[in-house]
């Protein structure tokens, strides 16, 4: 899903803060996705395993910092070159979301995750054991905002 209404309001607002300074930068950025359902989270994480096509993800549901709407992933907003990072606009607009408080996937150490960016304040070690220990599950966390 790709609406920014579907991130926890804390990750909303540091979304909006993200498109703000990108624009101030002159960096075209589209955010492609937010909340992630069940069988969305379970329709990637085939891919390259059971379905075809690359590894996308390393995580099933609940794992997956999407599937509670603390993360979203982006790209460059140019069709047909949504992904390139010749000039570095991965890097940079990944910095421009560590000023904000957002941790971002280029920094993972076993799956880099350029187009990611999730929020530490619920992902204590990029992990989602917090959350589902306090909440059980996705919907019962977003029935909390």
């Amino acid at each position: 899903m790709r609406g920014i209404e579907k991130l926890h309001p804390k990750v909303r607002e540091k979304a909006e803060k993200l498109n703000q300074l990108c624009k101030e930068k002159n960096l075209n950025v589209l955010i492609t996705e937010t909340w992630r359902s069940k069988d969305e989270q379970d329709t990637l994480y085939a891919k390259g395993r059971t379905a075809p096509g690359s590894i996308v993800t390393n995580c099933m549901f609940p794992q997956s910092a999407h599937c509670w709407g603390v993360a979203f992933d982006f790209c460059r907003n140019v069709k047909g070159s949504e992904y390139i990072n010749e000039d570095g606009f991965f890097n940079i607009v990944g910095q421009l979301g560590k000023s904000i408080g957002l941790f971002w996937g280029g920094d993972f150490k076993n799956f880099l995750d350029m187009p990611h960016f999730e929020d530490p304040e619920f992902m204590k070690n990029n992990s989602t054991n917090t959350l589902e220990k306090k909440w059980g599950t996705p919907e019962t966390f977003k029935e909390s905002w």
